[in-house]
């Protein structure tokens, strides 16, 4: 007998590529909003039509389970079209054709319900991060950049490794047993208008529709199916020999193909409709794509406006500016990013709201956009880190003695004003790639930047020329070295940038005589022009001085009282790498590590040197921050500067630690 063509499952596929590419983290996103929408009803803060922008994905993908049922799970969702292909490929390809005990697979199927409880009481009510690092999602969505995935989500990878496996013997493995949201869609979806209708007086015992069926529903038993574990996938009503199963929608009978179409007109729409009516609330002043929030301050800032980056998607620089009124965070928007449009949208909406709503960017990251939440969140505290109370008014305004630079870090910190600057030519160095030295010669010429040059600079040629002939020109431009840095060729970017401010800090109105003459003063090369540093500094300083002098005179330079760019590297301490004198002591510092967790480091200077580093405590994943600490602090105590490159794999573990460390030298300066 010849075989009928399936053309609802031909669609039904045909969709499933489309949406698979088009939009595949809208599982995600639905699930990320649903935790967000949660979490401020049990904090007393919900507000649907002020929250909407921020609820898009959410609300349409309900709204139409609730109406139609569950033709999000069976059409639309890229992990359920994953779970379809591996089936696929197992059942035609290497004949496996294993049926699981019908009343195990019923109980099975309450597993679903126990995880999203476990999800709600203990990572959402709780606020644990237990499971941050557990997600099959997350796994997927992010598995091109595989060794992220491996280092940092590594259960989520083993996770994700058994679901294929569940799914090459198991049609649609996850969907049945674990999928948390399809927990959530089989409870809403049973008041839809949608439904399968078999009357089993004109059955047969063929049980085809049960064979058939992709969630493994005894359908053999039942009258009629609405929502529950049903997915409208319809291939039951397509096998059917005696057309007995139907599509049934207001209680009539209808095509398939008709009821599929109405389906995907009814996702686009309701998609479409709510991005409008989004815009028009945002628009009205109705709605905001942030959520605001009563919460008491965690700290108290400086009101203004502030500019910090972060280290988004494949190294992308995120860009935001923070404003703060009555010392309270109000506004957090995005100046550029370079994250993949539809991900950043939905990290930049969540995050800006919760940042807003605790008055702290210690808040999680989104389920499916980690990259981007934290380099948002990373911006976030870079632009906090110049509102914070105490801090100069020199930090709050330019960036030239606020920014280390490490290599993952962005290095406009700050929205920079132009600071008049003497005449002169200064030589800076800054660390490129890899920690190589960059050094380059700035010249002013009435009071204004003229002319950019490198001296010398140890970077793979092709990135640095790129970063040198784009950044340079930018920093002319805008008169600030708060510049972005050159996509693809960050470390170039950073350590041109860092060399730059490290000149003009030397160049800068105000300095003492002898920061904007030599180019071998101590205070110059540390970015310090503090009148209250002890004797043992000045007599450091004076002795740095008259080592120059000497050198100087050796390599036959006339000229003491001003920036020689001829000066040798013997003789130049004016680098963010000098090995400068630091007091005596032990400091601590704090910096933000993996998911917005404390670092606390303990520092130790002996001799005017960096003699020990040690954790006093980590929020990290011990084996990431473990190998991060011990190549860090090597370092740092060998190169005697906090500027040096993250350990691969351990990213944000890396930053947290440089980060304290800065922070403890600072107060030993």
């Amino acid at each position: 007998m010849k075989k009928k063509i399936q053309t609802t499952q031909i669609f039904r596929h045909i969709v499933q590529i489309v949406l698979f590419f088009l939009l595949p983290g809208l599982y995600i996103l639905t699930f990320s909003e649903l935790k967000n929408i949660y979490k401020m009803i049990i904090s007393g803060n919900f507000h649907f039509l002020q929250a909407f922008p921020a609820l898009i994905e959410f609300t349409t993908v309900i709204f139409a389970t609730i109406l139609l049922g569950r033709f999000f799970c069976g059409w639309f969702c890229a992990f359920g079209t994953y779970n379809d292909w591996i089936h696929l490929i197992s059942k035609n390809i290497f004949k496996i054709n294993y049926k699981v005990d019908e009343q195990l697979d019923a109980a099975l199927k309450y597993v679903k319900y126990i995880i999203l409880i476990i999800i709600l009481v203990v990572s959402w009510s709780f606020g644990s991060t237990i499971f941050s690092s557990t997600s099959p999602w997350d796994t997927f969505a992010q598995i091109t950049d595989f060794s992220y995935v491996l280092s940092n989500l590594t259960l989520g990878l083993i996770l994700l490794a058994l679901i294929t496996v569940g799914a090459i013997f198991i049609e649609r493995f996850f969907c049945r047993y674990l999928c948390p949201l399809g927990a959530v869609f089989s409870i809403i979806s049973r008041f839809s208008i949608f439904k399968i209708r078999k009357p089993n007086e004109k059955c047969g015992k063929c049980r085809i529709c049960t064979t058939n069926c992709s969630m493994g529903l005894p359908l053999y038993k039942m009258q009629q199916v609405r929502g529950g574990e049903c997915i409208n996938c319809l291939k039951c009503t397509e096998v059917c020999p005696r057309k007995n199963t139907n599509a049934n929608l207001l209680g009539e009978d209808v095509n398939s193909n008709l009821a599929s179409t109405v389906a995907l007109a009814t996702m686009v729409g309701l998609y479409g409709g709510n991005k409008l009516g989004a815009s028009v609330l945002t628009k009205a002043g109705i709605a905001s794509t942030t959520i605001s929030s009563n919460a008491s301050t965690a700290k108290t800032y400086k009101d203004g406006t502030y500019t910090g980056t972060g280290t988004g998607f494949r190294g992308a620089t995120t860009k935001v500016s923070v404003t703060v009124s009555g010392g309270k965070i109000t506004k957090i928007e995005t100046v550029s990013n370079g994250d993949t449009p539809d991900f950043y949208e939905r990290a930049i909406n969540t995050i800006s709201g919760e940042i807003i709503s605790a008055q702290s960017a210690s808040v999680d990251t989104v389920s499916g956009a980690t990259f981007s939440s934290n380099g948002i969140i990373e911006a976030v505290q870079n632009a906090l880190s110049q509102a914070e109370s105490g801090t100069s008014s020199n930090n709050a305004t330019t960036s030239d003695n606020s920014n280390s630079t490490n290599g993952n870090n962005t290095t406009n910190s700050t929205a920079t004003p132009k600071v008049p600057y003497k005449d002169g030519t200064y030589i800076g160095t800054g660390t490129g790639f890899r920690g190589a030295t960059t050094e380059m010669s700035v010249t002013v010429s009435g009071g204004k930047i003229t002319k950019v040059e490198t001296v010398s600079n140890g970077d793979t040629p092709d990135f640095y020329q790129r970063a040198i002939n784009t950044v340079s020109q930018e920093i002319i431009s805008t008169q600030s070295t708060s510049v972005d840095t050159v996509s693809g060729a960050t470390f170039s970017s950073n350590g041109i940038i860092e060399a730059v401010q490290n000149a003009l800090s030397k160049a800068a109105s105000g300095s003492t005589s002898s920061n904007s003459t030599t180019t071998n003063d101590s205070a110059a090369s540390n970015n310090s022009s503090s009148e209250s540093n002890t004797q043992t500094n000045e007599q450091a300083s004076k002795t740095e001085d008259s080592t120059s002098t000497e050198s100087n005179d050796n390599n036959t330079t006339t000229n003491n009282n001003t920036a020689n760019s001829n000066t040798t590297k013997s003789t130049t301490d004016s680098t963010s790498t000098t090995k400068s004198s630091l007091k005596n002591g032990t400091y601590t510092g704090t910096g933000t590590g993996f998911r917005g967790g404390t670092t606390k480091i303990s520092v130790t200077v002996s001799g005017g040197k960096i003699t020990k580093i040690d954790t006093i405590s980590s929020e990290d994943t011990p084996r990431f921050y473990n190998g991060a600490i011990s190549t860090i602090s090597d370092e740092i105590i060998s190169t005697q500067t906090a500027s040096v490159d993250t350990v691969s794999g351990a990213t944000y573990s890396s930053n947290g630690i440089i980060e304290a460390v800065q922070n403890a030298l600072s107060q030993a300066k």
